[in-house]
């Protein structure tokens, strides 16, 4: 009999597991951990805090995260997927030629969450993980703008200095308080990026 009620228990919480949409859940705690990282900074990133703000116990947070600790570093993996191979992605399946793409590129970029790039580039500052990945889709980024570049008619090395000061620009762009950059001013800039 105790077999019996064991293998239905455990027949019943695979059941319920998998009845479960584990892929909104987890990804409802990403979009909600991504919007606090915006607005409050890594120190906001508390599980009780952003279960009450999505509504829920704090045993959603463990049934999808071992700890902070890995969610932190899901939450990274979800914005260098969804802000640069994704961004990356989409620009590419626009199609079009290289001065198109760069449209779409700073266009999108201009448009991207400031708030949420100001925030993981200053928490890279003090944790080495998330530096490590600032970095990386700092290089991912940089190398897809010289690709474009390259695309444009700049030959390599012209291509490499244009593309990272371009990047560099935005970063900078991106760490100020100011007005957000008009079409009439993206024309300006991609003016002066296209080979004459």
């Amino acid at each position: 009999m105790v077999i019996i009620t064991a293998a239905i228990a455990f027949v019943n919480t695979i059941g319920y597991g998998d009845a479960m949409d584990q892929k909104k859940n987890r990804k409802s705690w990403l979009d909600a951990g991504l919007q606090t990282l915006a607005s409050d900074g890594p120190e906001g990133l508390r599980i009780m805090a952003i279960a009450e703000r999505l509504g829920v116990t704090k045993g959603s947070f463990y049934w999808h995260f071992k700890n902070l600790e890995e969610y932190q570093s899901a939450l990274l993996q979800e914005w260098e997927q969804g802000h640069t191979q994704d961004a990356i992605a989409c620009v590419e399946s626009t199609g079009g030629d290289a001065a198109a793409k760069l449209r779409k590129w700073f266009i999108g970029a201009v448009a991207a969450d400031i708030t949420l790039a100001r925030a993981i580039r200053s928490w890279s500052l003090s944790n080495q993980h998330t530096g490590v990945i600032q970095a990386r889709v700092d290089q991912k980024r940089i190398d897809y703008l010289i690709k474009l570049l390259r695309g444009a008619g700049w030959d390599k090395d012209q291509a490499a200095t244009l593309g990272r000061w371009a990047y560099w620009a935005w970063v900078g762009y991106s760490t100020l308080d100011g007005p957000r950059v008009t079409d009439k001013q993206v024309d300006l800039i991609l003016s002066v990026l296209q080979p004459r």
